[in-house]
């Protein structure tokens, strides 16, 4: 497997660990926001943001502050 292959599962792994599903918590991942996306960041670039409206974690730039989902801007 490439590095980058190795990045991305080890990332997905640190996901899955720290952002579990609702049977561990009621936490899910929300996604990523349009604009990481568009600019192509790496996953060890971008901040992960709580929802209470979505009651997950949502992954974007650092200084982003709309959730994915649901649009809530109030954390």
């Amino acid at each position: 497997m490439s590095e980058a292959g190795d990045d991305a599962a080890s990332a997905d792994f640190i996901r899955a660990v720290v952002s579990p599903t609702a049977a561990l918590g009621a936490r899910r991942e929300l996604g990523t926001t349009l604009l990481a996306r568009q600019l192509g960041l790496p996953d060890h670039q971008l901040g992960g943001h709580w929802c209470s409206r979505c009651q997950g974690v949502w992954y974007g730039c650092l200084l982003e502050v709309e959730c994915p989902r649901c649009g809530n801007r109030h954390g």
